[in-house]
């Protein structure tokens, strides 16, 4: 059974509510039901009954329940004792990252890590952000660069503040959208949500999905071939600013739609050395930006 199985009866045994166990693990409750059923197949028995007012716990569940709380203490001390045990000799740091983050900016930080720490070694997971903070929660990535605004037991540090923007081939008006194609893009909930609420605030109707491609360089692409407009965040460092036109998404109070990135990271007694010393390169990194350009924006 997957460590995230355990973590799933873990949460689920101390909040018997599907909906808010799947917000709380960035899932859907189809995924969350299907996951608890793989559980009780795989041990033969019922976990939960369904009732009106929520779940129940069968007695086999309650026991799998506990169960999970035990084995995620043993996995999580095991993990610190061999982080421990390792000492110096470990100079490996599993990184998550969104996709726009590493495209634009995780290279430079690599790199200058490594100038500074010539034995440090990376393994990049690169993912959207629900996943990458599923990852986080299950620990199979140490620390992790995210996109929006995530709740959880974890330190974070701000690495970037951007805005969005309607991006199309010709100078636009907002009014004019309606009457265009609309081009979607394959990203995390949390900034889809941003991006249709935006629309649905200047239209007083839902946003359209007239196109859906994988991923925001398509979108661009396309706006540039003439095939519609895409409604998105734009990186400071984007190149497609002599070509396309950018027009700023602001609410109906004049204030930009912005997103924050956060940098992810857990407490001092499940990280090593060298992921310390990755924690506060990252820190004073940004920290020199915001001095500099008094801004700190990236994504």
């Amino acid at each position: 059974m997957k460590d995230s199985d355990w973590l799933i009866l873990s949460e689920l045994y101390k909040n018997p509510n599907l909906t808010k166990v799947a917000e709380l693990l960035y899932t859907t409750q189809p995924s969350l039901t299907k996951r608890i059923r793989h559980i009780e197949e795989e041990f033969g028995v019922t976990i939960v009954s369904r009732l009106p007012k929520g779940l129940r716990f069968t007695p086999e569940g309650e026991y799998l329940g506990r169960q999970a709380d035990i084995y995620l203490s043993f996995l999580d001390e095991t993990k610190r004792e061999i982080v421990r045990m390792k000492g110096d000799g470990e100079r490996v740091i599993n990184i998550g990252s969104s996709y726009t983050f590493s495209k634009y900016d995780l290279g430079e930080l690599m790199m200058g890590f490594r100038r500074l720490h010539p034995k440090a070694r990376f393994n990049v997971v690169t993912e959207g952000s629900d996943s990458l903070f599923r990852r986080m929660l299950d620990g199979t990535v140490d620390m992790a660069f995210i996109r929006g605004d995530y709740d959880g037991s974890f330190n974070k540090i701000l690495v970037g503040k951007n805005n969005a923007y309607v991006v199309t081939r010709e100078p636009a008006l907002v009014s004019d959208l309606r009457g265009m194609t609309r081009i979607g893009y394959t990203t995390n909930r949390q900034t889809q949500r941003q991006l249709d609420d935006w629309y649905e605030e200047q239209f007083g109707e839902p946003a359209p999905a007239n196109m859906i491609v994988g991923y925001i360089d398509v979108a661009w692409q396309l706006v540039e071939k003439g095939a519609g407009y895409v409604c998105c965040f734009v990186p400071e460092n984007y190149d497609g600013r002599g070509r396309l036109f950018l027009t700023p998404m602001l609410h109906r109070d004049g204030t930009p739609v912005c997103r924050n990135t956060w940098f992810f990271y857990p407490g001092e007694k499940n990280i090593n050395e060298t992921q310390q010393e990755f924690i506060n390169y990252v820190e004073q990194n940004y920290k020199n930006k915001d001095e500099t350009d008094g801004k700190g924006e990236i994504i």
